[in-house]
């Protein structure tokens, strides 16, 4: 059977919060592909993080909505530091009724995409300079200090003597996927990038995204565990507030040329395979004075994180999920041992976990290893989450 699709968007109405401080729309938004023999959701939430409950809360609406075996639904969300505090944020009271209106959102788009028609898909990608940039920064004595948020202590690392430069590569991929009906018209688009939205110039970009086009345009954060914008408050003279046309600006005409440039087709083969693994807590989480058991009730008796890795194959292209801010390069080793010829990571997924980095990273100690800013797992997380991916994707395109 040709290819399916249907895409959904509806604004997460929480009370006082029409739109994020920086002015961009509040949503959830849901696309649902369907080639005839797997049939997949994807669900976009600009809320800042998520909690497990919440995720399953949704893949079941969503399941009911739209017919999606649960399995098969991905939710995550971009990491907006601008909107509300989210499920980990306020008073238990707040925390609820930011989660219910979410997952109400969450249930209105995902009906509006029930509605399908056929479709063609495909995407296309290049490298955006000038949107992300590594913050974790390398020192001859081999530490690093990272460069978040303009922290008046480290203005001068770009001509200090001891600065060694960015700990590793950046990867400023944009990834952009289109949908459109079968006279090529739009029905939807997905962006995909690596930042921390600081301003919420990925709400920017897809909302002139979605103001060009007429259709939803989902987005998904990548590795953004130690990347952050490239100039922030007072750097370069520009306040955040001057930066965010800046950068949405860039990011969102990107992707209106990314999403005219790739090539659809209506023969898109779709599969998914996930993977249970459990990221364990770090040994001094138990006794870190900072540690918020409101937050996770049931995360000392359980000593750790068990999550779903799960791997989407769109073609040629693959999606894996992973949960919280995982160290930059991780999409890097993943994509390397590969099987699926273009493997992209969507951050954010499933569930909060703090921050992850390589146990070599760790470390070298500096924000993301330090667990008053949660560094919650212990060092091998990484290593666990990587060989779930592997296997995930193997199941889906296993090597000859």
């Amino acid at each position: 059977m040709p290819l399916q699709a249907g895409a959904g968007r509806a604004p997460l109405d929480i009370p006082d919060w029409p739109t994020t401080t920086d002015g961009t729309p509040l949503a959830a938004r849901v696309l649902v592909l369907d080639d005839g023999t797997a049939r997949v959701a994807l669900v976009s939430l600009t809320i800042i993080c998520l909690h497990r409950e919440l995720s399953a809360a949704i893949r079941t609406a969503v399941a009911e909505a739209t017919g999606t075996p649960p399995g098969n639904i991905v939710v995550a969300c971009t990491h907006v530091h601008s909107g509300p505090g989210g499920v980990f944020h306020g008073s238990l009271e707040q925390r609820e009724a930011t989660a219910w209106h979410v997952l109400r959102a969450s249930a209105v788009a995902a009906r509006q995409a029930a509605s399908l028609q056929p479709a063609r898909c495909g995407h296309a990608a290049d490298h955006v300079p000038g949107v992300s940039r590594v913050r974790r920064i390398l020192r001859r004595d081999g530490t690093c200090v990272t460069l978040r948020r303009a922290w008046p202590q480290y203005w001068g690392w770009a001509t200090d003597p001891e600065t060694v430069g960015p700990e590793e590569p950046l990867d400023d991929l944009l990834t952009v996927l289109r949908v459109e009906d079968s006279d090529g018209a739009p029905l939807g688009a997905l962006l995909n990038f690596g930042c921390h939205p600081i301003p919420d110039f990925f709400g920017y970009a897809a909302d002139l995204v979605e103001r060009t086009l007429d259709v939803p345009c989902l987005i998904f954060n990548g590795c953004s565990g130690t990347v952050d914008t490239p100039f922030e408050t007072p750097m370069r003279g520009k306040t955040q507030q001057e930066q965010l046309p800046i950068l949405g600006d860039i990011l969102g005409y990107r992707t209106l040329e990314l999403f005219a440039r790739a090539e659809t087709t209506d023969a898109l083969p779709l599969a998914v395979a996930s993977r249970e693994t459990f990221l364990p807590l770090h040994e001094q989480v138990r006794q870190h004075p900072g540690f918020r058991p409101d937050v996770w009730p049931w995360l000392l008796d359980e000593g750790g994180f068990p999550v779903t890795v799960q791997a989407l194959r769109l073609g040629d292209m693959a999606l894996v999920t992973t949960p919280g801010e995982v160290q930059h390069g991780f999409g890097a080793r993943l994509a390397e041992r590969s099987p699926v010829p273009f493997t992209r990571v969507i951050g954010m997924a499933d569930q909060e976990v703090g921050y992850m980095l390589w146990p070599e990273s760790r470390a070298r100690g500096s924000y993301e290893a330090d667990l008053d800013t949660w560094a919650l797992t212990a060092k091998e997380a990484l290593d666990l989450l990587l060989a779930a991916a592997r296997e995930a994707l193997g199941e889906l395109a296993p090597r000859p």
